[in-house]
């Protein structure tokens, strides 16, 4: 099973992206390879699966992570099978329920306290931080949007690129544990052109730089999205609002817009969704406003 695991990741090296592949070498590597290493592949049954999801199930680790780690075990035992390394049956074991969790979302009270204080302090940061909130872009877009991706002819701007940290593929000696890797969006509906919203425009004329520097920094050199994320939890402390990660603006932002009867294609191709089941199954949250509406809705 060890093998197994290390020739799926083989694999899968060259047909994803490079920080896909990362997080795919990690989850095996960390959670899945070292319980499977010894374990022959005549040996595994139902037994032996039961007591790694119960293992996994039982670290404490985030929803996210279990719901990660039981679909890539699913992807190199279905390897396997394909491979006729394993009986079919086995993949039948696999089906693991693991509740993908809901990620926080903004209440419109929050978007606004948020939108007053990040206007008065009218900051490059501030402005990009609303671009966000607006619009839903990803933190890595954010990371790597340049004043060349802006266009005031037309008042939009394009997402060309994504700012991600990932393993360093160069393990020598003195080599860092991570690098900061600059790539084209995920996927072809990523990269997208995407409406100003009209109260940043004026704003953002008047901050505007060369069109190779970066929007955030000013400079050439980018910056990360981990530092956008701490920086992020200051605003949120000034605000006084709950903790939440930066992607509860894109979460936010889809809600918002399909509460207001804004058309999912229309969201979904602002977000960069390939589908429109991604944006309704994940980032679409029920509000108790929408359930009020829907039971007074019969009379």
């Amino acid at each position: 099973m060890g093998d197994l695991c290390l020739d799926w990741l083989q694999v899968r090296y060259g047909t994803v992206k490079k920080s896909t592949y990362s997080a795919y070498q990690y989850c095996v590597k960390v959670h899945i390879f070292p319980f499977f290493e010894n374990i022959l592949l005549s040996e595994l049954n139902r037994v032996i699966i039961r007591t790694f999801v119960n293992e996994t199930q039982g670290r404490g680790l985030a929803n996210s992570t279990v719901h990660f780690i039981f679909s890539i075990f699913r992807f190199i035992v279905k390897y396997g099978v394909e491979c006729k390394l394993l009986d079919k049956e086995i993949l039948s074991y696999c089906s693991v329920s693991s509740r993908r969790p809901e990620s926080r979302v903004l209440t419109v009270q929050e978007s606004t306290r948020m939108k007053e204080y990040l206007l008065e302090q009218n900051t490059v940061f501030s402005i990009a931080i609303l671009l966000c909130r607006g619009t839903g872009i990803r933190i890595g877009e954010l990371c790597g949007l340049k004043w060349g991706d802006i266009d005031f002819r037309s008042n939009t701007f394009r997402v060309r690129r994504t700012i991600s940290r990932i393993p360093n593929p160069n393990t020598s000696e003195g080599q860092p544990r991570t690098i900061l890797y600059i790539r084209t969006p995920k996927s072809y509906t990523s990269s997208r052109e995407i409406p100003i919203p009209d109260y940043l425009i004026d704003l953002l004329k008047a901050m505007s730089k060369k069109d190779n520097l970066y929007l955030l920094t000013g400079s050439e050199t980018c910056t990360e999205p981990r530092n956008v994320q701490k920086k992020f939890k200051t605003i949120l402390r000034h605000c006084g609002m709950q903790d939440c990660n930066f992607h509860a603006m894109r979460h936010g932002f889809a809600t918002a817009c399909l509460e207001k009867g804004i058309d999912c294609k229309t969201v979904s191709a602002i977000l960069g969704h390939a589908s429109t089941r991604t944006t309704m199954e994940i980032y679409v949250h029920t509000s108790l406003k929408q359930k009020q509406n829907c039971v007074n809705s019969i009379d």
